[in-house]
């Protein structure tokens, strides 16, 4: 995924009042910023973080909750070597929308960042 596909999706996405424009700007913002870490402007399996991510964004400002994933799931992805890097992208997602992410977002948010850092770097 490049970022001009992903401007596409998520302006499709905020026509049809799926995501909110906070969570428009935030997840537009978190792409451009993994473009830098993993330096490259085409993002390999990044469909499902950058889907995931503003319609996350936009059930927490409607004040609904996921469940965590799985313990075990969340083991292997915390063993990860991109761990840290997937815990600062969501650190950074939490400043620019300014509101602390509920544990199980984050959780989701770090399973799918460790997948395209692993995928990526």
């Amino acid at each position: 995924m490049n970022l001009q596909a992903y401007k596409e999706r998520l302006q499709l996405l905020l026509e049809q009042k799926v995501i909110s424009n906070t969570a428009h700007e935030v997840a537009l913002l978190a792409f451009t910023q993994i473009m830098g870490v993993v330096n490259k402007t085409d993002i390999d399996q990044a469909e499902m973080l950058f889907t995931h991510l503003p319609m996350a964004l936009t059930r927490i400002e409607a004040g609904e909750e996921v469940e965590e994933p799985a313990v075990e799931l969340m083991l292997e992805v915390e063993q990860s070597v991109h761990f840290g890097l997937a815990k600062e992208q969501v650190a950074l997602i939490e400043d620019n929308c300014n509101q602390s992410l509920p544990q199980g977002e984050k959780e989701f948010l770090y399973m799918h960042y460790v997948t395209v850092l692993n995928t990526n770097l």
